[in-house]
């Protein structure tokens, strides 16, 4: 009786600690400030459960924003991976491609449906301020949407583009070559 009595007692006390760890934690980290961190003034054992609840906080956010982010990487790796295939009128993949072919595989592979056509990929995409890398950049003139690509980004001041250019050419990474283009990223569905 006397040894399950202590072992009652040592439980109760090891709970206990924890939870006043966790109380002064979460209290310097209240004092700390958004800027500071207090789990550099964690006691033994509530590391644990203050990074816990940390990520049980925070967690969602940096999910959401992690996706986002994922999804145009992984696009531009996808159209990496297509590097020096061929142009071909009307071809979707996966050894040659046009330019709407191009991007409608790489968001085929992502998930998503585009139609084989740059002017009819636009209404499936929604304008942005800031471009991301993975959004489509839609090239235009007097007649409408001519061409589309998946935008790689900005490197020495230039916006570049993947894309099928032309008969004649392979899948390539250019600097986007005039001002009457704009770029809208692919819409997805909410779950």
């Amino acid at each position: 009786m006397t040894g399950s009595c202590v072992r009652a007692l040592s439980r109760a006390y090891r709970t206990m600690t924890v939870g006043l760890a966790t109380a002064l934690v979460v209290g310097l980290a209240l004092v700390a400030g958004p800027n500071q961190s207090a789990s550099a003034a964690s006691p033994p054992g509530a590391s644990a459960q203050t990074s816990a609840n940390t990520s049980a906080q925070t967690g969602t956010h940096t999910t959401k924003k992690k996706k986002k982010k994922s999804r145009g990487l992984r696009a531009l790796r996808r159209v990496k991976s297509q590097a020096g295939d061929p142009y071909s009128y009307g071809a979707n993949g996966p050894h040659a491609y046009d330019c709407s072919g191009l991007t409608q595989w790489v968001y085929k592979k992502l998930g998503r449906k585009l139609p084989h056509s740059s002017s009819a990929q636009v209404s499936h995409t929604f304008k942005v301020k800031k471009p991301r890398k993975g959004d489509l950049v839609f090239f235009y003139g007097s007649g409408g949407v001519y061409h589309v690509g998946i935008y790689a980004g900005k490197h020495d001041g230039r916006r570049w583009v993947w894309h099928a250019p032309r008969s004649g050419e392979t899948v390539k990474k250019d600097p986007i070559w005039t001002d009457s283009h704009f770029i809208r990223r692919v819409k997805y569905k909410k779950h």
